[in-house]
């Protein structure tokens, strides 16, 4: 079996979050197993049949609800006692099964955040990683998450992405009729 494995120095992590995380208790992080020597921290990750996701070469109404499922994952863990700014979020973190995008299909890499960014910046640097600004409608589409993230609260966040998302199912559907989407 694949195992990814990093290493930490200068970091303390608390002894409830790397129980919860080892035991798998909040679901959205991948597998792991935590070996700590003395200000070292071992983290070894279990993908199983997770692979890392291409969010990049996405189509836009994917990369929505991406970004829309990553905010519901951040609730969740946040429900487990594991706030947004405490780990990082990266594409290169973000794991998915058969490159889906439901909550139910992708896992983070769980990896200490010692910055403690906000976690609406964090999502804004996530979005400017896949989002393509060669594409016009991408990249328009960049800006306006942009203004609503730096001007806004979660919620408005999750508004635009909604809003954005039934926008986009509804041009597919016009451009499909009979077929149904799934989400």
């Amino acid at each position: 079996m694949q195992r990814i494995r990093q290493n930490m120095t200068g970091y303390r992590m608390p002894g409830y979050v790397e129980e919860i995380l080892t035991q798998n208790y909040c679901r959205n992080f991948m597998n792991m197993s935590i070996i700590r020597d003395k200000g070292t921290y071992s983290f070894s990750y279990r993908p199983g049949c997770y692979t890392r996701l291409d969010a990049r070469g996405m189509k836009l109404y994917d990369k929505l609800l991406l970004l829309r499922n990553l905010i519901r994952m951040s609730e969740s863990a946040s429900d487990h006692l594991i706030g947004a700014d405490s780990y990082l979020l990266e594409p290169e973190l973000v794991y998915s099964k058969n490159g889906n995008v439901d909550t139910d299909s992708i896992k983070l890499m769980y990896y200490p955040d010692i910055k403690k960014l906000d976690f609406r910046y964090k999502l804004v640097l996530f979005a400017d990683r896949i989002f393509n600004t060669e594409i016009r409608e991408e990249r328009e589409m960049a800006d306006r998450f942009r203004e609503t993230a730096e001007v806004g609260d979660l919620n408005r966040i999750k508004l635009f992405l909604d809003k954005n998302i039934l926008r986009l199912e509804g041009r597919m559907n016009e451009d499909n009729p009979g077929k149904v989407l799934k989400s």
